[in-house]
């Protein structure tokens, strides 16, 4: 507790030494007092804000009277009747005059009901404990509650056993004058973190949209109402803490990529979720590490580090490193099923199909190259519409590259005619668009979701076998 009144320095020392010997000794900490002049009263219940005085007022014909507080630690009582506040709760001052008695019952309360909250507000679905009062400002050790609710799973005592669900219960509080209603917050944790860190994600951990690498400023929803969110802060207050692999999560928080363990920790219930933390498809792309997601797509996100590993060397220019992926591309893979792309397997429509199969239809050259170029520093695009042949006419997708400030149309696919052997450069590196190719989209594929990477550019397992 700060003194707010100087002492000669042996009564410090003094006050020191008599600290360090009563160790079971509590002082006053943390107590707000509020400066008031001393009032009087005179009917039997009285409330006194935590801090002021006041003097009761005897009937007529009392003298020589004798006072006494039934809680010191709650309202003291001097010989001329003047009652103070010390700390929150309830005592009752006793006056005798003669055979004469009469009694006061004192609430001592907060200033204002604000600056006093239950020990938890929010409470997990199926938590025991017992509810108390709590302050920031106030002591509240001498408080006595008594609680209404609808809940049989709360006594009149404040002693919880455990409620079932989600959902709001109106809670009301008292003691002595002072009355309080709260709606307490009962969470069901299978219905916790489906909103966090202001990300949507899904129950299957896999699909989390939380990227390593990127602050986030933790927000915690219920669940069963995502219009409800609270901060870490809140959270702690209300006796809730969130763990990250263990240890107290912090209010903002940059993620490693792997797999995480978020936990909701009060009373006896603790309540464990993996998740799994990937960069973004650009970062990973970028960093050249694809922890975090599916195992399939990570084989197919490796395929295309290790291809980039053989032919990029560092030093290269733009141009060089295009060229090199494109070699790489139209040498190493061929078009699926000598053309007959109409019995594919699925994977042939990702870029699993030319980086693992070897083989793949035209998206699947296209978004191989799109990750390759990627990972080596080149802005890449990716470019769908149809292309003309001699034969007929149909959907297609290609590249767009930018080196040295200019934007160049690539077609491994169209360079790697069906068969193999007639590899080429005729769809390389163009500043306008082929006269045979119509664009209907360009996009930077690392804007799509990750789900949609998982499933269709990378292994192309989320296509209906009835293409």
């Amino acid at each position: 507790m700060k003194m707010l009144h100087k002492r000669p320095l042996w009564k410090s020392v003094v006050l020191v030494l008599c600290a360090v010997m009563l160790t079971v000794a509590t002082p006053i900490s943390d107590v707000q007092v509020v400066s008031a002049a001393v009032s009087t009263f005179s009917s039997t219940t009285k409330v006194l804000v935590c801090g002021t005085q006041a003097k009761i007022k005897l009937p007529k014909g009392w003298s020589n009277c004798k006072f006494t507080s039934s809680n010191k630690k709650v309202a003291t009582v001097t010989s001329k009747g003047i009652v103070k506040a010390v700390r929150l709760g309830v005592a009752k001052i006793t006056v005798k005059s003669g055979s004469k008695k009469k009694i006061y019952a004192i609430t001592v309360t907060p200033k204002n009901k604000s600056d006093v909250w239950l020990n938890q507000e929010t409470i997990l679905a199926g938590q025991k404990l017992q509810f108390s009062l709590a302050s920031d400002k106030y002591d509240t050790s001498q408080v006595e509650l008594t609680f209404d609710s609808g809940y049989s799973e709360i006594n009149s005592k404040g002693k919880c056993t455990g409620i079932e669900g989600s959902g709001w219960a109106d809670l009301y509080y008292s003691y002595g004058s002072f009355k309080k209603h709260i709606n307490l917050v009962i969470w069901d944790p299978d219905d916790l973190f489906t909103v966090i860190m202001g990300n949507e994600w899904y129950e299957d951990t896999d699909e989390c949209n939380v990227y390593a690498g990127d602050p986030y400023t933790i927000i915690v929803s219920l669940g069963w109402d995502e219009t409800v969110k609270q901060t870490l802060p809140e959270l702690r207050k209300q006796g809730v803490s969130v763990l990250l692999d263990g240890t107290e999560m912090e209010d903002t928080v940059v993620f490693t990529p792997g797999v995480h363990e978020l936990s909701l920790v009060s009373g006896n219930v603790n309540y464990k979720k993996k998740i799994n933390v990937s960069y973004s498809v650009k970062n990973a792309l970028i960093q050249r590490d694809a922890t975090g997601f599916s195992a399939e797509a990570k084989a197919v996100f490796d395929a295309a580090f290790s291809a980039v590993g053989q032919v990029v060397r560092d030093g290269m220019s733009d141009r060089e490193k295009v060229k090199a992926i494109h070699d790489y591309l139209i040498y190493h893979a061929n078009y699926v099923n000598n053309g007959n792309y109409a019995t594919a397997e699925n994977w042939a429509y990702g870029a699993e199909g030319v980086l693992l199969h070897r083989e793949g239809v035209c998206q699947s050259y296209a978004i191989a190259f799109y990750m390759m170029a990627t990972a080596s520093g080149v802005d890449c695009e990716y470019v769908t519409g149809t292309a003309t042949n001699a034969l007929s006419s149909g959907g297609h997708a290609w590249n767009r590259v930018k080196i040295d400030g200019k934007w160049y149309y690539i077609d491994c696919t169209w360079d790697d005619p069906v068969g193999g052997g007639y590899e080429g450069y005729d769809y390389y590196l163009s500043e306008t668009l082929w006269s045979d190719h119509t664009v209907e989209d360009i996009i930077d594929l690392s804007t799509e979701e990750k789900y949609m990477w998982e499933h269709y550019y990378l292994t192309g397992k989320g296509y209906s076998a009835s293409r």
